[in-house]
């Protein structure tokens, strides 16, 4: 591997780590008192190691809100382009909430946003821009299978895709931060899976609701 190309994706390995130092440390405690020492040496490098990839913790706090948005556009991005469009949108919040619940680091996540209080005015701005741009790239996503539904006749026609999309999304952020915070103890898959089946029924098609009483009556 060529010295330039080694070097940078050092540079880039190091950059990440200090993101995710900075994560684990801005979940716990005040913004205030992070400072870019302690970020630094909880993973063994100097203060001028981190100064050298952010100028300031505003920076890194702004950079590591970015990376996390890329990363949830990452996600809705590899999901629902392989079977029917509300299957898609079920396997998609499936996959995030199992997640949400199987790792510590999305824990971290949520609870380093509930402290954006803390967060300097500017840094609060900038965050919110691309928590903002996250959510509705999340809620079009959303959007884009619905009317990929009602284009198929899978759906009712009669149904807004473009607010559906947006009580999808909130239902399920909801549901998230409060298995998170501990607000609500219950079996997050499960009830997803019931939401899913209400919603389907409740999106069902005149031909399906009469093919499926036509079963019925069999």
């Amino acid at each position: 591997m060529p010295v330039a190309r080694r070097t940078k994706e050092e540079a880039m390995e190091t950059r990440e780590r200090l993101l995710e130092s900075a994560l684990e440390i801005m979940s716990e405690k005040s913004f205030s008192k992070v400072s870019m020492n302690e970020i630094a040496e909880k993973i063994g490098l100097s203060k001028g190691a981190a100064y050298w990839h952010f100028k300031n913790k505003n920076d890194i706090l702004v950079n590591l809100i970015e990376s996390l948005c890329a990363d949830g556009e990452m996600d809705f991005e590899a999901n629902g382009v392989d079977f029917e469009a509300t299957g898609a949108i079920r396997g998609y919040f499936r996959d995030k909430i199992a997640k949400t619940m199987e790792s510590g680091r999305y824990k971290r996540i949520n609870m380093l946003l509930q402290r954006k209080m803390e967060w300097p005015e500017d840094v609060r701005r900038r965050v919110f821009t691309f928590v903002r741009g996250w959510a509705e790239a999340e809620r079009r996503m959303v959007e884009r299978l619905l009317v990929k539904a009602q284009g198929e006749g899978s759906i009712r026609g009669d149904v807004s895709p473009a607010e559906l999309s947006a009580v999808i999304t909130a239902i399920f952020h909801g549901l998230t931060l409060f298995h998170v915070i501990g607000i609500f103890s219950i079996d997050l898959l499960k009830q997803t899976d019931f939401i899913f089946d209400a919603l389907s029924r409740e999106l069902e098609t005149k031909n399906q609701k009469n093919n499926f009483q036509k079963e019925q009556v069999r």
